[in-house]
């Protein structure tokens, strides 16, 4: 039996979906929505002084907004590529952000953007080693 334990709220549209970060970058969460946003979450835990010592809560640590159209997908780097992530969208753009600092949630920046000719529903990081791109 499953108990709601959390619900986050950002999106002003349909979430399409939601992913985690490898857990070495703790936990770290990123939700794409209809309403051409990517958003990334920050679980945080409760401390002595707080009110609700232990509990955990989600922080929303930033909104990515480059996209024109609904954000279709949105995925995790494997963990050796460091803190990154992609996304696209429907009219084909496929953007690659990375997180210079993993302790800053709040500061991303877009490496790459590639234009398809087509719409982009799905997307997938190759987790080999051996053939990561080069820097």
């Amino acid at each position: 039996r499953f108990v709601i334990d959390s619900s986050l709220q950002t999106h002003s549209g349909s979430v399409w979906r939601v992913t985690w970060a490898h857990p070495e970058f703790g936990q770290v969460l990123a939700s794409c929505s209809f309403d051409r946003t990517a958003a990334v979450w920050e679980e945080i835990v409760g401390e002595s002084n707080d009110k609700q010592r232990g509990q955990s809560h989600w922080i929303k640590r930033t909104t990515l907004v480059d996209s024109r159209t609904s954000v279709t997908d949105v995925k995790f780097a494997p963990k050796h590529m460091g803190l990154m992530l992609t996304t696209c969208s429907a009219d084909g753009v496929v953007r690659i952000y990375e997180a210079p600092d993993v302790m800053n949630l709040s500061q991303w920046s877009l490496q790459h953007e590639i234009s398809c000719k087509l719409s982009c529903s799905c997307i997938s990081w190759n987790p080999s080693r051996s053939d990561s791109p080069s820097r």
